[in-house]
Formats: structure tokens, C-alpha cells, sequence
């Protein structure tokens, strides 16, 4: 079911692609620190950490926006906005699975800080995970041209 949305929405929901797209670039820019280097890096660390919150964050908005518009209820979690967005033909169920895993990664981020926060589960996310903000980006796009 794909949705109809207003010319503000479709704006809001481009800004925010924008800004996931920057971020990406530089958690990019991050892969390049070795392992040992990003651990011993209080400074790197904060910086990994804080983009991948805020570009997370600003998937979750798009999700909102793109839910917003449309006649049902907002889902009660962040991952289950994804689903909604699946349920809704605007992401695939895989995109829809790596994004409520990231937005569940995103609560680990804004709630677990210092020792509390697994900084080699960070690095491995930065190594591994960053591909899933584009193909994310990409398949909103794609619906809001349909």
C-alpha cells in the first residue's frame, strides 16, 4: 500500500535524507581507524557514536513522517515503525529488520554511556553495519517517487 504524502512531508523527509546520507559519510571516514586505535580514542569514539545516534534518529523521523501521513496509529516502538514502513511497501522486510535493529542499537547509544557502552559492539557496527543507511534512504526514495 503505498501512501500519498504533501509536498512539506516529502521536503522534510529529503532533509532528512540528506542529513543520514552526510552522517554515513563520515561514520565512513571512521572505518578507516584500526580496531585498536578506535578503542584507546575517547575523542573517535564520541564521534562514532554521537553520528550513528543522530543518523539512526533521523531514520526514525522519516519512518514517523511517512507513517504520519497516513491513516493509521503510530506504532508504539521505533522498530515497529519499520515494520509498519514494510507493511506499507516502502521497505523491503530485510531493510525493515536492519532498521529496527539499528534503532534498537540507537537506544543502547542514547541510554548506555562510559563504562556502560561495549565500544568493540560500536567499531563493529562502524565496520559492518553502515551499508543499511543508503539501501534505507534509497527505498524511501523510491517510494515517495511512486
Amino acid at each position: 500500500m503505498r501512501l500519498a504524502h504533501n509536498g512539506e512531508t516529502i521536503d522534510r523527509i529529503v532533509d532528512k535524507v540528506e542529513f543520514v546520507t552526510e552522517a554515513t559519510k563520515l561514520l565512513a571516514q571512521k572505518r578507516s581507524l584500526e580496531r585498536e586505535e578506535y578503542l584507546a580514542d575517547r575523542e573517535q569514539q564520541a564521534i562514532v557514536e554521537r553520528e550513528f545516534q543522530v543518523a539512526i534518529e533521523a531514520c526514525i523521523d522519516i519512518a514517523e513522517l511517512l507513517i504520519r501521513d497516513s491513516t493509521e496509529e503510530m506504532p508504539p516502538t521505533n522498530a515497529e515503525k519499520f515494520d509498519q514502513l514494510e507493511q506499507q511497501d516502502v521497505l523491503s522486510e530485510e531493510t525493515a529488520a536492519r532498521m529496527g535493529a539499528a534503532a534498537g542499537f540507537r537506544n543502547v547509544l542514547a541510554h548506555n554511556y562510559g563504562g556502560d557502552l561495549d565500544d568493540e559492539q560500536v567499531y563493529a557496527h562502524l565496520q559492518h553495519d553502515l551499508q543499511w543507511f543508503p539501501v534505507f534512504c534509497r527505498e524511501v526514495r523510491t517510494s515517495l517517487d511512486h
